[in-house]
This record gives C-alpha cells, structure tokens and sequence, in this order.
C-alpha cells in the first residue's frame, strides 16, 4: 500500500515537473562538456517570471476525474545574498484521495541570479509512514551530498552547474525560449547529471483563469521512456510574454495523461 501511494505521489509531481531525460540514467558527460551546454537564464525575466511571492495552485484530473491538487510558490529569505525557497505541495484529491490518501512537501533553496539549488528537503507523509529526504548541493566543487532518515548518506561528483527537477521547472521559465532553438537545461536526478533539451512546440492561444492568453507550448525533447513507463511526453503551456505563467501542465501515463490546470494565481501579473 505504501509502495503504491509513494508511485502515485511520484507521478502526480514528477510527472508533471520532472522531464523524462532526467530519470534514466545515462552515461554522464565529461564536466567540461555538459557545463558548455547549460542555456543562461535572462536576468530581465527574474522580476516577473520569478517573482517572490507567486503562488500558483492547480487541479489535476485524470480523465475528467480529480485526481489531485498542486501548489507552488517562491517565497524570498531574509538572508545575505539572493536566496529563494519554491515550495511546492502535492495532494491526492477525490476517490483517488479516498483510497491512497497522500499530502507530500518539497522545498528547494536556490541563490544567484541563475536560482540554481543550495538544498533540497522532501517531507513524504503517507498514512502512517514518513520520509524526510535532504540533498545538499556545492555549486562550486560540484559536490552534491543525499541524506535519507537516518540512512548513510550519498555523495555524488558532478559538473556544474546543475539543477534538481524542480528548480529545473523554474529556471525553464527564465530561459531564452523560442521556435528556433532548444533550450538546456542540466539537472541532477537519478544519481546522475542531465542535459534536458527544451524546445517550444507551438504558438497557442488556451482559456484560463487568467482570461484567453496566447502561450509557449513547450516540451522537452523526448529520447527516453519515463520512470516505470508510467508516464511521459510532458507538456507545458506558458503564457507567451514576460511573466511565462504555467497555465497547464499535461503528462501521458499508463492510462490517459494527467492534466494539471491553473486555478488559483498570485503574482505580478494582472489581465
């Protein structure tokens, strides 16, 4: 029972966040190779496509069906420097929340204009069960260190920089996003470290809470099959302007795709 509510955390947040390059593990590239790849963010997007104090909250639904609910937010620490935490939350909702009643958190401290991560904490609380998982990342050294309970800890060497799954869905939206060229983005996830291609598909115009907006639909160019071949073939749709607003997330699984569609936003933006 556990085992499932754990896969059904996964795919309600990685699913929807996590692009698929990042989940197999591939053969890593010489550090000075994968470190010319990153794409430099665009500081001009910082103030409003990464603005302190955004919450975006989401119905996700599987077949018509609620499924779950998914919050977001950047939230600015008092501390020396440029530092932010994203805390996101995920929830099973519904029939689905009935059965395997799931509530897990997750915060991720990034710094620098890049909002690359310094530290990554996961709080999974599943009926009576509860994990607390804590990465520590050296951006310098390239050191990354995965505590786990009271489990020894993990130690990795990578190249840097690097990013986890969800400060990779943040950076995605400050990047220099177009039809004529990907973007990469390189995470860390799976023991090993990534580039994760992200391309604009197509110039759309969706209805949203936020009104009829034209939007990026953008999707990481996909090599791989997803974690458990549960899912895959994510889908995200920004709002083509300067604040790259999610509006809607789609991710195929075994069955149907998850949809995860905006329905609550706080931020900068104002129709």
């Amino acid at each position: 029972m556990c085992l499932m509510k754990s896969k059904l955390s996964i795919v309600l947040l990685v699913a929807l966040l996590l692009p698929p390059a990042a989940w197999l593990p591939t053969k890593a590239a010489a550090p000075e190779q994968a470190a010319s790849e990153a794409t430099e963010p665009l500081a001009e997007l910082l103030p409003t496509a990464y603005p302190a104090g955004e919450i975006l909250r989401y119905e996700v639904t599987w077949m018509g069906l609620t499924a779950g609910r998914l919050t977001m937010e950047i939230k600015e620490l008092g501390l020396k420097g440029e530092f932010f935490a994203l805390d996101i939350s995920a929830e099973t909702a519904g029939l689905l929340g009935a059965i395997y009643p799931v509530k897990d958190k997750f915060r991720v401290v990034v710094e620098g204009p890049r909002r690359l991560p310094e530290q990554y904490r996961v709080d999974q609380l599943e009926g009576s069960r509860q994990n607390i998982k804590i990465t520590t990342y050296d951006q310098e050294s390239g050191r990354i260190v995965y505590h786990r309970n009271l489990d020894q800890p993990r130690r990795y060497q990578v190249a840097t920089p690097v990013h986890n799954e969800f400060s990779a869905f943040y950076a995605m939206r400050i990047m220099p996003l177009s039809r004529e060229a990907e973007v990469v983005v390189p995470t860390f996830a799976d023991h090993e470290r990534h580039e994760v291609p992200v391309a604009v598909e197509k110039i759309e115009t969706i209805d949203s809470i936020l009104g009829r907006r034209e939007t990026m639909r953008v999707k990481p160019q996909l090599r791989f099959v997803g974690l458990y071949e549960k899912a895959g073939d994510p889908q995200i749709w920004l709002t083509n302007d300067s604040y790259r607003i999610p509006l809607r997330i789609r991710s195929k699984i075994a069955i149907g795709s998850l949809i995860a569609t905006l329905s609550h936003y706080q931020g900068p933006f104002t129709p």
